[in-house]
């Protein structure tokens, strides 16, 4: 997608205006908006890898949850307010507010075409996790050592009355702040 180009010969391109999608529904206004003829969309989302009891899994989660932009002349204003999955354009009193379209360029280059790719999240020492399989499911502990050869972590646990270290699968643990845009990653 080229964020500066003309949509109609040599007129000048519509104006970005940021859109506000129903909850949780950020992928569907972003599938139903380019149906509308002149309608472009620029969806920035933010893929990372999440440690589940099934082993490692990609997510994929809206860089602006519950936004999203696009590009059309106030002509389509109420077309695009009434698309499906769109629950409003965002207003400065009854006015669109125009999203600059450098904004849209910088954020397109930052996001390599409409995602940032995240990786595997880092483990640190003295990180708070939560174990997500095996006998100690659901179990809240920090991590005290890494194995990252064997991708093993050791955390302490109390155990019968005493405090025992543990080693655990990376896909055995997952961090508690699951917040991708709040995790070190490699």
């Amino acid at each position: 997608m080229d964020c500066a180009v003309t949509t109609d010969g040599g007129a000048p391109p519509a104006p970005w205006y940021c859109v506000r999608a129903q909850p949780r529904r950020e992928a569907l206004a972003a599938a139903a908006l380019p149906t509308l003829k002149g309608v472009n969309v620029f969806h920035p989302r933010v893929h990372y890898m999440r440690p589940t009891r099934l082993g490692i899994r990609r997510n994929t989660v809206s860089l602006f949850p519950g936004y999203l932009f696009a590009r059309f002349h106030l002509d389509l204003l109420k077309q695009v307010t009434y698309t499906q999955g769109v629950a409003r354009v965002i207003r400065r009193g009854l006015d669109a507010v125009e999203v600059p379209p450098i904004v849209i360029n910088e954020l397109f280059l930052l996001t390599s075409g409409g995602s940032v790719n995240l990786g595997t999240p880092k483990f640190r020492i003295g990180q708070k996790i939560r174990v997500i399989a095996g006998i100690f499911c659901g179990t809240e502990s920090t991590i005290v050592r890494l194995a990252p050869a064997r991708k093993r972590v050791a955390i302490l646990l109390e155990l019968l009355g005493q405090t025992q270290e543990v080693t655990l699968g990376l896909d055995h643990i997952d961090i508690l702040d699951p917040d991708p845009r709040h995790r070190i990653c490699w």
